[in-house]
C-alpha cells in the first residue's frame, strides 16, 4: 500500500515545488519512503508503505532500462509468486522478492494484457517509453483509488485527489454533490471535485506522451459475471474452497496483519479461516461502544476464544467522534459515505501500533446479499411495477401505499439503496437532484431485480465502503485488505444460481451456511446491525456532535450555498425541540457535507 502522483504534459518540467507538495499530499499513505523522477514531459512522485520485501530493492518508481518503463503502483497482488514463476521461467530476472518488480516484469512481457492476470488491488502508471504512452490502470472492483485530472495539455493521476487540486484547483461538484446528499456517495466516474475524476474500476487509460488525446477502455467490467451461466451445484463447498483461499491470499505480508473485528458473521469467518491458515495468535481490533446498546462486544467475544484471537477493544464515545470527523472527512476528500467511517479511522490508529495491514469483512453483503432489499426482492419488483402504471395522485400517502408512491418515476433497486428520506432532501435542496448515473445504468443492463440489486451494489455502494476503508486505514499509514471482494472468489460467486445466493425471505444464506461451521449460530442468526451509532444521543449533547449544529445554523454555512438556508435552520430549530426520528439521520447527512464544504478552505500544504 502506497501512494503515488504522476504528471504528464509534453516537453515540460515540472517545477520542484508541485511535486514537493504532491510527496507532503501522500505522506500518510507512505510514510517509510519517497522517490520521484522527473525527465521531459513526465513527473513521478511515490510514497512507500513497505509490507512486502520492504528493503530498498523495492522502492518506486521502479524502472527497467532495457525494457523502458518506469512503474508507479499502489496495493497487493496476491498471486504474485506463481506470476515471479512464469516470468522467471521465461528468463525475467529479479532483484527484490516483492509484487513490484513482477507486476513491472510482467507489463514488460505480456503488456497490458498483464492487468488481466492480476489477482488483488492495485492502481498503478506506467510509463512505457517505446511505445511512446503512460498506461493507468485501476483493480476491477476499484478497490485502489485512481483520480484523473486534466488543464490543458496537462494531464495528472493520483492515489488521492490532493495533488490533482493543485493541477485544477478546488470546486464542489454540483453534480457530485446532488448523489451525495442523496446516497452518501458518488459514483464514478464523479469526484467530488470539479475537473478531477475517479478512473472507473478495470480501466485501462492511455496518454500519448507526445500529446493527443487519451483514450481508455474496460478490461474488466465486473458487472457482466452477473449476466453468466449459473450452473454451479451445489455450490456450498466451490465456494467455501474459494472462500477459504483468498483469505489465504490476502495474508501475505512481510511486516503481520490484524483483523478488524465487528460481532457479525462477515469478519467472523476472515477471523475463523484466517485463524485456522496462521499457527500463532492473530491480533484483532474492535471498535466499542459501550455502553451504547449498539455495542456489539457480546457477540464478539465467542469469536475471540473460539479461534485464540490477541484482541484489543477500543472505545469510543461521542465526544472521541466528534473531535475525530474533520480529521476522517479531510483523509475521506469528501462526505463520509457511512459515519462509522470515523470509527474505522480510531481503531486503525491503534492497529498501527503493531502492524501495517489489517483484514477486514467489507464487501460480504454486497458479494453474498447480505441487505434486506436482498430478502424482499418480490416486494420491491412488485411495488416498482405498480409505481410505474399508476399515477402518484392515485395512490394515498399512508402504509400500504408509500413504499409504491416512493418509485414514481424512480429505480427500485436503485432507490434500494437510499438510507434518508429523499423527499425531505429535495425540499431542502431543490437544485441538487440526481441525474441519471452509474447506479440506473448498471441496473438497465439486467432484467431479474436480483440482478439488478446486485448490480447497483457493485457498480457504487461496495466502491463506497472500498474507499472509505482504503481512505481510512491510511488516515493512520495501514493497509486494509478485502478477501471477500476477490476476483477469483467472485468469478465462483457469479456461478452460484440466484435461487441458492437470493432466495428472497433471507439474508446471504450461502455464506451463512458456511459460516456454520465456525461461528455460533448465535451470532450468524441475529438481526443485522452493522456498524450502528447512537447519533440522535450524540446530537443532543452540546459538547459532542451537538456543537457542530451551529455550523449548519451559522451566516457562513457552506452548505447554504446550495440548499435553503432557512429550512434548514428550522430543522436544526425542530431538533432541539425534541423532534428526533429520521430528523436525526438527515441533520448528520447535512453536518457531514458541512464539515467537508469547510475542510475545502484549507490552503494545501506547500
Amino acid at each position: 500500500m502506497c501512494g503515488f502522483a504522476a504528471f504528464l504534459e509534453p516537453g515540460r518540467t515540472f517545477p520542484a515545488a508541485l511535486l514537493d507538495g504532491a510527496l507532503s499530499d501522500l505522506v500518510h499513505r507512505g510514510p517509510d519512503g519517497a522517490g520521484r523522477l522527473v525527465e521531459p514531459g513526465v513527473a513521478l512522485v511515490f510514497r512507500r508503505l513497505a509490507i512486502l520485501d520492504p528493503s530498498p530493492a523495492a522502492d518506486q518508481p521502479m524502472t527497467d532500462a532495457e525494457a523502458g518503463l518506469t512503474l508507479v503502483f499502489n496495493g497487493e497482488i496476491y498471486n504474485y509468486r506463481a506470476l515471479r514463476a512464469e516470468l522467471a521461467a521465461a528468463g525475467a530476472r529479479f532483484r527484490s522478492n516483492g509484487d513490484t518488480e513482477v507486476v513491472l516484469a510482467g507489463y514488460a512481457r505480456w503488456g497490458e494484457a498483464v492487468f488481466e492476470r492480476l489477482e488483488g488491488m492495485y492502481a498503478l502508471v506506467v510509463i512505457d517509453r517505446r511505445r511512446g504512452l503512460a498506461v493507468a490502470t485501476r483493480d476491477p472492483f476499484g478497490i485502489k483509488p485512481l483520480y484523473t485530472a486534466r488543464r490543458g495539455a496537462a494531464i495528472g493521476f493520483a492515489s488521492t485527489m490532493r495533488p490533482l487540486r493543485r493541477l485544477v484547483g478546488t470546486r464542489p461538484d454540483a453534480r457530485a454533490l446532488a448523489e451525495l446528499l442523496t446516497f452518501g456517495f458518488a459514483a464514478a466516474p464523479l469526484a467530488n471535485l470539479e475537473g478531477i475524476e475517479r478512473v472507473p474500476g478495470g480501466t485501462v487509460v492511455r496518454v500519448p506522451l507526445a500529446g493527443g488525446e487519451p483514450t481508455s477502455h474496460r478490461f474488466h467490467d465486473v458487472l457482466d459475471g452477473l449476466a453468466g451461466t449459473r450452473d454451479l451445484a451445489p455450490a456450498e463447498e466451490a465456494v467455501h474452497d474459494a472462500l477459504a483461499r483468498s483469505v489465504e491470499a490476502h495474508l501475505a505480508s512481510d511486516v503481520g496483519y490484524a483483523l478488524q473485528l465487528s460481532g457479525g458473521v462477515d469478519s467472523g469467518l476472515v477471523a475463523a479461516l484466517a485463524a485456522r491458515a496462521t499457527p500463532e495468535p492473530i491480533l484483532s481490533y474492535a471498535v466499542n461502544l459501550a455502553p451504547s446498546p449498539h455495542d456489539e462486544g457480546v457477540h464478539r467475544r465467542p469469536v475471540v476464544a473460539r479461534h485464540g484471537l490477541d484482541h484489543t477493544e477500543v472505545p469510543i464515545d461521542g465526544r472521541g467522534f466528534a473531535d475525530a470527523l474533520p480529521r476522517a472527512v479531510e483523509h475521506m476528500e469528501g462526505p463520509l459515505p457511512h459515519m462509522g467511517c470515523a470509527m474505522l479511522m480510531l481503531l486503525c490508529d491503534r492497529v498501527r501500533a503493531r502492524t501495517k495491514v489489517v483484514l477486514t469483512g467489507e464487501g460480504a453483503d454486497e458479494m453474498f446479499g447480505g441487505y434486506r432489499r436482498y430478502a424482499i426482492w418480490r416486494k420491491l419488483a412488485l411495488q416498482e411495477r405498480i409505481a410505474h402504471a399508476m399515477p402518484a395522485a392515485l395512490l394515498p400517502d399512508r402504509a400500504p401505499f408509500r413504499g409504491v408512491r416512493r418509485l414514481v418515476g424512480r429505480d427500485a433497486a436503485v432507490d434500494a439503496g437510499t438510507y434518508v428520506d429523499v423527499r425531505a432532501l429535495q425540499r431542502l435542496f431543490p437544485a441538487l437532484l440526481p441525474s441519471s448515473g452509474a447506479r440506473e445504468a448498471a441496473s438497465r443492463r439486467f432484467h431479474d431485480m436480483r440482478r439488478r440489486l446486485f448490480a447497483v451494489d457493485r457498480a457504487a455502494y461496495l466502491e463506497s465502503l472500498l474507499l472509505r476503508q482504503d481512505k481510512m486505514a491510511m488516515a493512520a499509514s495501514v493497509e486494509a485488505r478485502v478477501p471477500f471482494v476477490h476476483v477469483p472468489l467472485a468469478r465462483i460467486l457469479d456461478r452460484v444460481p440466484l435461487g441458492t445466493l437470493a432466495p428472497g425471505g433471507a439474508t446471504k444464506p450461502l455464506l451463512k451456511s458456511i459460516a456454520a461451521a465456525y461461528l455460533p449460530a448465535s451470532l450468524i442468526h441475529r438481526r443485522k446491525v452493522g456498524l450502528t451509532l447512537p447519533f440522535e444521543d450524540w446530537l443532543a449533547d452540546p459538547r459532542g456532535l451537538g456543537r457542530a449544529l451551529d455550523d449548519l445554523t451559522a451566516p457562513g454555512a457552506r452548505i447554504t450555498q446550495w440548499g435553503e438556508a432557512k429550512a434548514i435552520r428550522e430543522r436544526v430549530a425542530a431538533f432541539r425541540r425534541g423532534e428526533r426520528g429520521a430528523l436525526g439521520l438527515l441533520l448528520v447527512r447535512l453536518l457531514n457535507l458541512e464539515t467537508w464544504l469547510r475542510s475545502l478552505d484549507a490552503p494545501l500544504s506547500a
